[in-house]
């Protein structure tokens, strides 16, 4: 039950981008899948009560809407009407949670592997609500890097008195990576989109200087876990290999990785066209990518280690799959999905 505060703050915020991406979602499922994240929850022990871990999710979702540090957030939310009904915290309850409370919980989120738990959850509540296709459909599979929000490993660094130190970075999984003549150093990050509209299935973080072509069916096989039976899977180059293709064969799922040549045979012109069908196909992903570096700032890293960097990525793909769907209502392209359900 909303207090006298919040319910009197709802209608001045009402029409904000914030309450509309409130009303997108059954919240009290999220809550369920948030359930435990505090001893206390299942020890029933003394202390001062733990801040409702729906609200505490809801204020990471707009830190990570709105770009903003938890700094900023911790700010924000005791100046904005929006971001109090959204999250339910109020003035009146005589505190709002501090950025280490934000940072704090945001790693139990990441220690609990919740990232992918609900980036599932969310997704088949916009298959139920025929925002997205629900089924069968090809999945589109690509990596991007993300540089570290250290500075790289090995570095120098000056003191005021002249004297240089070599140092190494603070986020001891990143490495260096070389992509055409530049040379990055952090994460290589995975998405897996499907081919309808392109909203984010899946996600994955390593270090940006294992091999790409490794990767393809670990994330065919979470996207299995996660009752996605992809007919198709599209892939650039990267993951051209015999072991990748003989796995998509065994597996009864389409084989559409690009195909590339090896040094002195070039790759026939028949194959060389079909590579070209199969890139008309994956700007899908390419959008994705870029949707969520531009929007929701993923082109580095905010935490160090792989486990907090890919909790980032899936809060950003989060993100895009909300905003995908909004922009969806708005311009009335809502098609009910026949035999949509949870999985």
């Amino acid at each position: 039950m909303d207090s006298f505060f919040l319910m009197g703050a709802k209608p001045l915020v009402q029409d904000s981008p914030t309450m509309k991406l409130h009303e997108l979602l059954d919240w009290a499922e999220i809550a369920h899948k948030l359930k435990g994240l505090y001893k206390r929850e299942a020890t029933h022990g003394g202390g001062p009560e733990p801040y409702a871990p729906l609200s505490m999710f809801k204020l990471m979702l707009l830190g990570q809407w709105h770009g903003l540090s938890d700094t900023q957030l911790e700010r924000a939310l005791k100046v904005r009407l929006d971001f109090m009904v959204f999250t339910g915290f109020e003035p009146g309850d005589g505190s709002f949670p501090d950025a280490t409370t934000i940072c704090r919980f945001r790693n139990r989120l990441v220690t609990a592997k919740l990232d992918q738990v609900l980036l599932r959850r969310v997704n088949v509540q916009l298959e139920g609500q025929g925002l997205k296709v629900a089924g069968s459909r090809g999945a589109i599979i690509d990596a991007t890097i993300i540089e570290s929000a250290a500075r790289p490993n090995q570095h120098v660094e000056v003191d005021d008195e002249g004297q240089a130190d070599v140092v190494d970075s603070a986020d001891e999984e990143a490495r260096w990576v070389k992509k055409g003549n530049e040379a990055f150093f952090g994460y290589r990050g995975y998405s897996a989109v499907d081919t309808e509209d392109g909203y984010v299935e899946h996600v994955e973080m390593h270090p940006a200087n294992q091999s790409e072509v490794n990767k393809l069916p670990g994330i065919v096989d979470a996207l299995i876990e996660q009752g996605i039976q992809p007919e198709g899977v599209l892939a650039d180059k990267g993951s051209a290999s015999a072991a990748n293709r003989e796995y998509l064969q065994a597996k009864g799922i389409g084989d559409l990785i690009q195909f590339k040549g090896s040094r002195g045979r070039a790759v026939h012109l028949l194959l060389t066209q079909m590579n070209r069908a199969i890139a008309t196909l994956r700007y899908k992903v390419e959008q994705g990518f870029g949707t969520m570096k531009r929007r929701f700032h993923l082109s580095r890293a905010r935490y160090f280690g792989a486990a907090k960097t890919q909790a980032q990525m899936a809060w950003a793909a989060l993100g895009v799959n909300l905003l995908k769907a909004m922009r969806k209502l708005q311009s009335g392209r809502l098609q009910p999905c026949a035999g949509s359900r949870p999985s």
